[in-house]
């Protein structure tokens, strides 16, 4: 039999209590049954399909969703008027080579809400060569974020406006860096210059300050 006076029983209680005072209060977001998470609670009723997981960890919630869903949900929660996570933190991505076998990327859209000051992280999966629905429709500040995901990553965000490399040259042929198999040196031989010195090392005399 639970004991009622355990912590965990407690919280679970208070949230209940929050929840019938309060279906939107604040407290809710980080709730121990992320299943009163409000943004959680309006999406599975609203887009209960694109759900694929939810992961809360030290008062973290991740909603993992589907690939061609990502744009849509991230829109919904942004338009809510009562979650509003309006505000796009962060955008990039992971490679999970060796973590599991597909998806092997994960796109991560870091959402913030302004007027309920919490954070939400939504993840889609995809594989190489998979388009993800871009956010730039939603926030023209995943332009630039994209671009680096789709150059470091070689993710491909459909719906883009400008879907180039931004940190590398445009004609770089060598790959996406960031891969979790790429070379340390890329996938060319590393060419080394200046083997032989034709002048010696000459060791440069101190003219700081001394006995220091």
């Amino acid at each position: 039999m639970t004991d009622p006076t355990t912590p965990a029983v407690v919280a679970a209680e208070h949230s209940l209590a929050a929840l019938a005072a309060d279906p939107w209060a604040r407290e809710l977001y980080f709730a121990d049954d992320v299943e009163l998470h409000p943004g959680l609670r309006e999406l599975r009723a609203a887009m209960p399909d694109s759900i694929v997981d939810v992961v809360r960890f030290r008062d973290e919630t991740t909603i993992h969703v589907r690939r061609e869903d990502f744009r849509e949900v991230c829109g919904f929660l942004r338009d809510h008027p009562q979650v509003a996570f309006n505000f796009l933190t962060d955008e990039t991505a992971v490679d999970m080579l060796h973590l599991r076998e597909s998806p092997r990327f994960d796109v991560v859209a870091l959402l913030y809400s302004l007027s309920n000051r919490v954070r939400l992280r939504i993840k889609a999966g995809c594989d190489d060569g998979d388009a993800v629905p871009s956010l730039v429709p939603l926030w023209n500040g995943a332009n630039w974020l994209e671009r680096e995901a789709y150059d470091m990553f070689g993710i491909i965000f459909a719906g883009h406006p400008n879907l180039r490399r931004i940190l590398l040259a445009d004609d770089w042929d060598e790959g996406h860096p960031l891969r979790k198999d790429y070379p340390l040196r890329g996938w060319r031989p590393f060419p080394v210059f200046n083997t032989d010195r034709p002048v010696g090392r000459v060791r440069t005399r101190w003219t700081g300050r001394e006995n220091v």
